[in-house]
């Protein structure tokens, strides 16, 4: 990693509201850390990572409303806000008062993932992002122009959080988590969550799932770009076992 976040390194370090800052410089970490007071239940989002299949789950264990359905799930659930939770409560919960909770994914999977869906399909991210990365927003770029100009930028301070090493997403190494699911066996992981956290057997619906599977991929002859993006993503394959 060629940036860093002071402090990073310090596992010793007191959990602080400037130092959670510090790891989301371009959005409210509100945005990213969602609470369930009721069941002390903490979530960071980590992107591409079924994230939006998790926070329609956690919005219907909050409001127990299964009947609205949540078209942009990311801005319109009704989970409790950071004002209404409070910084003082979120850092509690996420010290320990709270069952702490992500996923992970395959980073070689993940950042094809993100490609196809981010800088292919989505024509108006991309050129929301385009400029940052030194691309064309008119056209998508090929798989490695993408992962040329991702290789040039600071994982914290220039990433943005659907590629960015998923570490940091997850404030690594600032929080402990209770469970770190993996994309690979989410259903079991759920149930692993549930039970850790003594939640209700309240069902988890599967959303933004791919209607096929792409017959072939961007790394097919190309070993030496899985080389560029293990090495990219090297520390989640340390921390995350992959």
């Amino acid at each position: 990693m060629r940036g860093g976040i002071s402090g990073q390194n310090d596992k010793s370090q007191e959990l602080t509201w400037p130092l959670i800052k510090g790891y989301f410089p371009r959005r409210s970490p509100g945005y990213h850390i969602l609470t369930v007071p009721a069941y002390s239940l903490v979530y960071v989002k980590n992107p591409k990572v079924a994230s939006s299949t998790v926070i329609a789950w956690l919005d219907l264990l909050h409001t127990g409303d299964s009947h609205l359905e949540l078209r942009q799930v990311h801005k319109e659930h009704r989970l409790p806000s950071l004002a209404q939770v409070g910084r003082s409560r979120v850092l509690e919960m996420l010290g320990g008062a709270g069952y702490r909770f992500s996923f992970v994914r395959n980073p070689v999977r993940r950042f094809e993932s993100v490609y196809w869906d981010k800088m292919v399909r989505h024509k108006r991210f991309r050129g929301q992002v385009a400029a940052s990365l030194g691309l064309s927003p008119d056209e998508p770029p090929t798989f490695e122009e993408f992962l040329g100009a991702v290789e040039e930028q600071d994982p914290v301070d220039d990433m943005d959080p659907h590629w960015r090493p998923q570490h940091v997403n997850l404030l690594h190494p600032l929080v402990t988590y209770d469970h770190v699911g993996k994309l690979e066996n989410f259903a079991a992981d759920v149930e692993l969550i549930r039970d850790g956290a003594g939640l209700p057997d309240i069902p988890v619906t599967p959303r933004n799932v791919a209607s096929r599977t792409r017959p072939d991929s961007v790394y097919d002859g190309r070993p030496d770009l899985v080389h560029r993006v293990e090495m990219l993503y090297a520390e989640d394959f340390e921390i995350y076992g992959y």
